[in-house]
C-alpha cells in the first residue's frame, strides 16, 4: 500500500485542483484508513485492514481493495444528500486513499516484484523490506526538501478531529495515529541519507500525477457534488 506521504501528495494535488475548502477533513480522510493500532502479537493492526481498507489478499499475497464496498456503505446517493461539506470531504478523502492504494499495488508494487523477482521468489519478507525501505526513504527525502509541503503542514496543524464518522474506529483514533505519523517522519527526515534506490524521484512524481488523473476521472460525480456543496456552504456564510 502507498505510504502516508504519497497519500498526502495525492491529496494535495486533488485538493488544489478542486479548490476544496474543507482541507482538514479531506486530508484527514486521506490518512484515516491507516488509523489502526498494531495488534498485541505484531501480526497486523486493529481494526484489520480487511475492515479499514475493504481489502482481500489473493493466493499470491497481493492486496486487493474493494472500493465499491466503501461507496455502497458511505457514499450512496441518499447518504450523500444528508452530509455536511466537512463529512463529505472526509469520506471523499477516504475513498481517495483506497483508490491510491489500489493504483499503488497495480503500478508500483507489481513493478517491484518484476524488478526483484528472484528475491521475491526466494524470500518474500526480504523483498518487502527492501522495497519498503526505498519507499519510506524517498518520503523522507521529499519532506527534507519540501518541509513546508502544504498537505503535510495542514495535517501537522490539525488540533482536533474526533471520529464521529466511522464505527470501526475509536473516537480518538485519527489524532492518536497522527502523533505516530508525525514522529515517524520527523525522525526519518533527521536520519535519512542519500543512496541509490530502485525507484526514482521522477517515477514517484509520475505516479502522483497519473494517480490523480485516474482518481478524478473515476470519482467525477463525487468531486462535482462536493465542490457544489462547499460552494453553497460558502454562500450561506456570507
Amino acid at each position: 500500500m502507498a505510504s502516508w506521504m504519497i497519500h498526502l501528495r495525492v491529496a494535495q494535488t486533488i485538493w488544489e485542483q478542486l479548490q476544496l475548502r474543507e482541507s482538514e477533513a479531506f486530508i484527514m480522510g486521506n490518512i484515516a484508513p491507516d488509523s489502526g493500532v498494531p495488534s498485541p502479537d505484531g501480526s497486523g493492526f486493529v481494526p484489520d485492514a480487511a475492515i479499514t481498507h475493504f481489502r482481500t489478499i489473493d493466493v499470491n499475497g497481493l492486496k486487493a481493495v474493494h472500493e465499491e464496498q466503501f461507496i455502497g456503505r458511505y457514499l450512496k446517493p441518499e447518504k450523500r444528500k444528508a452530509y455536511t461539506a466537512r463529512d463529505y470531504a472526509f469520506y471523499y478523502g477516504y475513498l481517495t486513499h483506497l483508490l491510491t492504494d489500489k493504483l499503488w499495488t497495480q503500478w508500483i508494487a507489481m513493478d517491484a516484484k518484476t524488478r526483484f523477482r528472484a528475491l521475491y521468489e526466494e524470500e518474500p519478507s526480504a523483498f518487502w523490506r527492501r522495497v519498503k525501505r526505498d519507499w519510506y526513504d524517498l518520503d523522507f527525502l521529499f519532506l527534507r526538501d519540501y518541509p513546508d509541503f502544504a498537505a503535510w503542514s495542514t495535517y501537522a496543524g490539525i488540533v482536533a478531529f474526533d471520529n464521529d464518522l466511522l464505527d470501526f474506529y475509536a473516537r480518538d483514533a485519527f489524532m492518536q495515529r497522527r502523533e505516530h505519523i508525525l514522529e515517524f517522519y520527523r525522525d526519518g527526515v533527521a536520519h535519512v541519507e542519500q543512496r541509490e534506490m530502485y525507484l526514482s524521484v521522477g517515477e514517484l512524481d509520475v505516479f502522483v500525477r497519473d494517480a490523480v488523473d485516474e482518481i478524478l476521472r473515476d470519482t467525477a460525480v463525487f468531486a462535482r457534488e462536493l465542490t457544489e456543496l462547499e460552494r453553497l456552504d460558502g454562500q450561506k456564510q456570507k
